[in-house]
């Protein structure tokens, strides 16, 4: 979830254009000057102005975006087109008055920076912008949110004023239920589990416990407790230059639990976790995913902290894209999502470079160095043949010392996956990939009628989701979602790009596109920065939800600052493995995406359920569950798992009270500044520090902040 994520990743800002030695930037001649300011007497807006006070005109620089103060024409109009006489000398004076990092940049119509200046965090701090117009002008926007802040130029051409109408909904509203919570006082949740054998549900807390939840709701004290084994969340960053040392978003911790389907006989489950990084890693690198099986005497029994066999190890680069949920699929293998190492972009410390060469680095399109960016299928029933170090990069050379499996370690591999031997591509990766090609797969299911389906936070720009296939491959970092994707230029996307790969690359295979994607913003309005993978409603309390895919988004708040996850549900069925239509930016069209709407909740008072989603369980009678909290980070006691129950049954969902938060951003992230390094939710944008790239979301959840959520 992103790229975060998601998280005060939003101070990562481009380096485009560079400043000379003087301090200006120099790409074009009519950038006369940039100042930041302390804020203006009387002017509580962002202000893009001809020199002439009469013609002055001043905006209000937030979120979800500028918002027109003068003159009266623009008044309260969100995104003002700026009319421009070329030649002519204009000053932009803006104020900041949301406390989230934004800039200001001015784009030509290939998306080229024609004018970017400094990021501005702080509330009430203004900043001055001098420059002449020009012909080429035909954008401006914050970097950090291109989406929602974001208005055109026009050089001497009036707009004719258009009546304002409703905006269109990029979800239809669907059914409305009702919130009924089960487990409350928790941190962050990140995982939940129903296992057979036992009266109690599971829920997992990203700072390490596992809670029992029964009639009354969750126990008191943690069922297990593995904090000791983990890194301190949202502490210690080791030495991982991407995430700021002092932020609050963090992305590893305890992100998932599964159960052995035969959990009453052999008492094992198995857990996704962060551990401290050791010594054969770069220095650089942040920390030790590790899937681990454990064992209990009798089911719902207090585990054997004494138990851990190590499954498999994955030794990360950045503290993001660390997946979460597991799954045991109806062959009764073991399926492992893993992101792509972190950072933004697949392109930063420890990202490898593919066979793709407009973009650079490419975790998720290389199956032969690591085993990062893809779904794994093995097999933890079979005596191990492989090491759990098998997990790092193998351009670190660490296979020859990790040596055979020790002490019941490791795994076997299912000899139908697609690499193994005598397959159809045998030699061509790691055997251990079932499906590659994903930035940060976050949420795995397998529905009634045994589809597998993950969610996959993007970016910048697009949400996907995909029902995955033996041998798929889905497309990151060549695309995000359906939609061609630029390392160089995240938030503006190539017109072109392929739908397969080169013939000598695994015999030219498809990428496969997404069954649910969304934009992150649809006509102006915000729809979501982080997609959260869910699970099939199986139950039949909801009718209008039976044998849908339920799944959500961590915020709608471009500013990851107000509690605004949404929930959405779409429905399952066959569509071409890759369209052959192709839309704006070599995207699929809707029609060819699975149907989908909003869930809605009665007991709130716009139908938002007013938490942050972070993730979503199922029961074994196939009732979903949302995993929320109201802070976006792994910090205080509001976090709560939430039932859905029929319309009339819920809680009251009351809009909290949000003071100003660090800011915390999900699964979009922003690429660092070498002085000023934000913290990232799920969708990311990745540094450069030789060619810098366009801001992003140019932001997750993150990692974007945040990214995924934990994105």
């Amino acid at each position: 979830m992103t790229d975060r994520e998601t998280s005060g990743g939003e101070r990562h800002r481009s380096r485009r254009n560079a400043p000379d030695e003087g301090g200006r930037f120099h790409r074009r001649r009519f950038l006369q000057g940039v100042a930041a300011t302390g804020a203006v007497a009387g002017l509580s807006t962002v202000a893009v102005s001809q020199v002439d006070p009469d013609e002055t005109i001043e905006l209000d620089g937030q979120s979800d975006g500028w918002i027109g103060r003068a003159p009266e024409a623009i008044e309260d109009e969100r995104n003002p087109t700026l009319e421009l006489e070329s030649g002519e000398t204009y000053e932009v004076v803006w104020e900041n008055v949301d406390g989230v990092a934004h800039n200001f940049v001015i784009i030509d119509e290939a998306g080229e920076h024609l004018l970017e200046t400094d990021l501005v965090s702080e509330e009430g701090e203004t900043q001055s912008v001098e420059f002449e117009a020009d012909a080429e002008m035909t954008e401006y926007y914050c970097a950090p949110h291109p989406q929602t802040m974001r208005g055109e130029i026009a050089i001497d051409e009036p707009v004719d004023e258009v009546d304002p109408e409703e905006p269109e909904r990029y979800f239809p509203e669907g059914p409305t239920v009702g919130a009924n919570p089960v487990a409350e006082g928790l941190i962050a949740p990140t995982d939940f589990a129903d296992p057979p054998g036992t009266e109690y549900r599971f829920v997992t807390d990203q700072t390490g416990e596992i809670y029992a939840i029964g009639e009354e709701g969750r126990a008191d004290d943690p069922w297990f407790d593995i904090g000791y084994r983990m890194v301190a969340v949202a502490e210690d960053f080791y030495g991982d230059d991407y995430a700021d040392p002092d932020q609050d978003y963090d992305e590893r911790g305890l992100v998932g639990i599964e159960f052995h389907p035969e959990y009453e006989e052999n008492n094992r489950f198995y857990l996704n976790y962060s551990a401290p990084p050791v010594d054969e890693m770069p220095d650089t690198w942040s920390h030790v995913q590790v899937i681990s099986e454990f064992q209990t005497d009798e089911p719902g029994e207090g585990p054997d902290p004494d138990s851990e066999r190590r499954i498999i190890a994955f030794y990360m680069p950045q503290y993001n894209h660390n997946s979460g949920p597991m799954a045991f699929g109806p062959d009764g293998y073991f399926y492992v999502p893993m992101g792509d190492g972190g950072g933004a972009d697949d392109r930063m410390d420890g990202h490898v470079d593919d066979w793709y060469d407009e973009n650079q680095g490419g975790n998720g399109q290389d199956t032969t160095r690591s085993l990062l960016g893809g779904v794994l299928r093995i097999d933890v029933d079979s005596e191990p043949t492989e090491h759990p170090a098998r997990g790092s990069f193998v351009h670190l050379d660490l296979d020859e010392e990790a040596g055979a499996p020790e002490n019941g370690d490791g795994y076997a591999i299912p000899d139908d996956n697609p690499f193994s031997e005598g397959e159809d591509l045998e030699g061509e990766g790691l055997e251990e990939y079932y499906a590659w090609g994903l930035r940060n797969p976050f949420g795995i299911t397998f529905s009634e009628d045994e589809r597998l389906i993950v969610a996959d936070p993007g970016q910048v720009l697009y949400e996907p989701a995909y029902q995955i296939e033996s041998g798929g491959n889905y497309g990151w970092n060549v695309r995000e979602g359906s939609h061609c994707f630029s390392t160089e230029t995240p938030a503006t996307p190539p017109d072109d790009c392929p739908i397969e790969t080169p013939e000598d690359v695994r015999g030219g295979e498809p990428l496969i596109d997404p069954v649910v994607e969304y934009p992150q913003v649809y006509e102006g309005e915000p729809v979501g920065i982080v997609i959260v993978g869910g699970h099939t409603y199986e139950a039949d309390a909801i009718e209008e939800l039976e044998g849908k895919y339920i799944f959500g988004d961590w915020t709608d708040d471009q500013g990851r600052v107000q509690p605004r996850g949404r929930v959405f549900a779409a429905t399952p069925e066959d569509v071409p493995l890759v369209s052959e239509e192709r839309g704006e930016h070599g995207s699929r069209p809707r029609e060819d995406l699975w149907e989908m709407e909003e869930v809605l909740f009665d007991g709130s008072e716009d139908g938002n359920l007013q938490h942050f989603v972070r993730q979503f369980g199922r029961d074994r009678d196939g009732t979903v569950y949302v995993l929320a909290n109201r802070v976006g980070v792994p910090d205080g006691d509001t976090g709560v798992v939430f039932e859905l129950v029929p319309e009339g049954e819920g809680v009251e969902l009351d809009e909290p009270d949000v003071d100003e938060q660090d800011d915390e951003e999900p699964e979009n992230d922003v690429a660092p500044d070498d002085e000023e390094e934000p913290e990232e939710p799920e969708n990311d944008v990745a540094p450069d520090d030789e060619e810098p790239e366009e801001p992003e979301n140019d932001v997750a959840p993150d990692d974007e902040e945040p990214g995924d959520e934990d994105e």
